[in-house]
């Protein structure tokens, strides 16, 4: 009885376990059935993502180069470390040994340390162009250095960095503000245009990035490469520059501090050269500027970073006196028979306005082209009151002087050419006869772009066609516009007196006569002031003496050959002093150099 009763206790209690052992396997059958079955593919990702990234690779850029097929921008090859993503790495331990290895400053560690702390889902760049012994000594130290990574890359180098920094501008570090305006990937390495002709055609010199999928350890080692999608080269940029004048111009500008040079086809608008002087390295920015010496840049006196070509403000001094004759000649206020006696000053009221012969008793009795050949102040004095102000800047508005021209590069200004929006904001500005005595010599308010004189001087003696300068060939053909009411006998007139200007004994600018046989140049010589010149100052000539900063920028606009002009040039040599002494000569260096264009 008793072995019954625990024979059945026993039955019980095995059927009781045993039950319960069924439906534990069951709920563990059906959790693997789960898993592996139903939800398969989630946990497989998963694994995936583990064992397998995405590298994107940065695309090389397109190289930049001249009308002559001269390579003015490329793309270096390197080796470069990276810490791939997620690495599980210790950061502080890993940062000090590669500190150690690769000659980081305490700065430069402090920064890897930082952006390995933010987890960044793309790698993170530890030093670029890197040694044969900084590679051997990580390759020791490999097994310390989980997620490490040594890898073949391109960065942008600038084989001409000084000299034409302005014009093609330089690369840079992508920031996200960058990749959001591009709509672009991050990729370890992207440098992004931030000026220059890098910028305007970044779309086309970028190129498409890459792509790897690679198969990767517990300690994020590259196992395999299951796939990659090669990169795409950027297109080729040619511009209308040409190196070897660049080159020429970059010697005559030796001896001057700060100047700014524009060249361009009086045809077509073609920028053939466009230097800023000083310039500065853009190769700085490609590997990341330091920050002194971004200080430096940003403090300089003459201020390296800025294009003065397209965003130099000067006042065009006597550059703009083509305009006041101009002016005068539509409006029927003078012909080239018309004569006015300057005696070296012109009085209004208790004001005494000089001409710059002032001290030797003036020019004397002179008509339209000597007045431009000598420049003449007293002479355009009589053609302001006769024609006023605004007739005078509304000419200067038709030769797009106070107007962006359009060219490819960003950071352009206008200039000031009063207009009567302007002048609504201080009455009576164009009725002010000392206002349009200031205007007619190329003072006062006005102000103007070397860019923009190029331009005006180019459209002089192209017959009046309006031109836009540009950097890059266009492909797109527009139909021919000129400047409306203008008579080419005029600018016929006005052409031959820049001519006598430089190559008439008797010319402001007859210091730059080369005294060749078989070529010559023409242009109009002016001097900008920077600061106002009292009369103590014009009679003991102490004006001379002035700190540099105060001094007259020289200012030259010109053309060549005479015969048959192709090339128009602007040369503000800044604080300069004499158009006609000073820019006038290295205007006709860079018109001598530029022959080699279309001789």
């Amino acid at each position: 009885m008793i072995n019954e009763q625990f024979s059945h206790i026993f039955k019980r209690r095995s059927f009781i376990l045993g039950l319960g052992k069924s439906v534990l396997l069951t709920g563990l059958l059906g959790r693997l059935i789960h898993l592996q079955i139903f939800n398969r593919d989630y946990y497989r990702t998963l694994a995936d993502r583990n064992r397998i990234q995405i590298r994107f690779i940065a695309p090389p850029r397109g190289q930049i180069i001249d009308n002559a097929g001269k390579v003015l921008a490329i793309n270096q090859s390197i080796y470069r470390c990276l810490i791939t993503p997620e690495s599980q790495i210790n950061i502080e331990s890993e940062a000090n040994i590669l500190q150690s290895l690769l000659s980081l400053s305490d700065k430069q560690t402090k920064e890897l340390k930082e952006q390995l702390m933010q987890q960044s889902k793309i790698a993170t760049i530890v030093k670029e162009n890197l040694t044969w012994e900084e590679m051997a000594a990580l390759q020791l130290k490999f097994p310390d250095l989980p997620g490490l990574l040594i890898e073949k890359s391109q960065v942008r180098q600038y084989i001409y960095p000084d000299i034409l920094c302005h014009a093609i501008g330089y690369v840079a570090q992508a920031s996200q503000k960058d990749l959001d305006e591009y709509n672009m990937e991050p990729v370890p390495g992207l440098r992004i245009g931030k000026n220059g002709l890098e910028k305007t055609f970044q779309n086309i010199l970028n190129g498409k990035p890459g792509m790897q999928r690679v198969e990767v350890n517990a300690k994020r080692r590259i196992v395999r490469i299951i796939d990659h999608t090669a990169p795409k080269v950027g297109q080729d940029l040619r511009t209308t520059l040409n190196l070897e004048l660049q080159e020429k111009i970059i010697k005559i500008l030796e001896p001057h501090r700060s100047a700014s040079i524009v060249v361009m086809d009086i045809n077509t608008g073609a920028v053939r050269a466009m230097i800023s002087k000083p310039g500065y390295d853009s190769n700085l920015f490609v590997k990341g500027i330091q920050k002194d010496d971004w200080k430096n840049l940003l403090n300089h006196e003459d201020k390296p970073l800025i294009n003065k070509t397209l965003a130099g403000q000067y006042a065009p001094g006597s550059a703009f006196k083509m305009m006041v004759a101009l002016t005068a000649l539509s409006e029927g206020a003078v012909d080239q028979d018309i004569k006015v006696h300057c005696p070296g000053h012109y009085n209004l009221g208790a004001h005494r306005f000089h001409c710059w012969t002032w001290k030797t008793g003036g020019h004397g009795t002179v008509n339209l082209e000597r007045a431009i050949a000598e420049s003449c102040d007293v002479y355009f004095y009589h053609l302001a009151l006769k024609v006023g102000a605004l007739k005078m800047v509304e000419m200067a508005a038709r030769f797009q002087l106070g107007q962006l021209t359009g060219i490819e590069l960003s950071g352009e200004k206008k200039g000031l050419i009063p207009n009567l929006e302007w002048a609504r904001f201080r009455k009576g500005f164009f009725r002010q006869k000392g206002q349009a005595l200031n205007i007619s010599i190329g003072q006062g308010v006005i102000l103007s772009t070397p860019l923009q004189m190029a331009r005006m001087i180019a459209m002089l003696v192209n017959g009046g066609k309006i031109i836009t300068p540009h950097l890059v060939n266009k492909d797109i053909s527009k139909p021919e516009q000129f400047v409306e009411g203008i008579d080419p006998c005029w600018l016929e007139w006005i052409q031959q007196a820049m001519n006598k200007c430089v190559n008439d004994p008797k010319g402001t600018a007859s210091r730059a006569n080369p005294h060749l046989n078989d070529w010559s140049f023409g242009g109009k010589s002016g001097s900008a002031q920077v600061c106002r010149i009292t009369m103590q100052q014009r009679e003991d000539g102490t004006y001379k003496d002035l700190p540099y900063h105060l001094k007259d920028h020289a200012i030259f606009v010109g053309y060549a050959p005479v015969e048959k002009p192709q090339h128009a040039v602007c040369v503000v040599i800044e604080h300069g002093m004499s158009g006609g002494g000073v820019a006038g000569p290295v205007a006709g260096q860079i018109l001598q150099a530029a022959r080699h264009l279309y001789v």
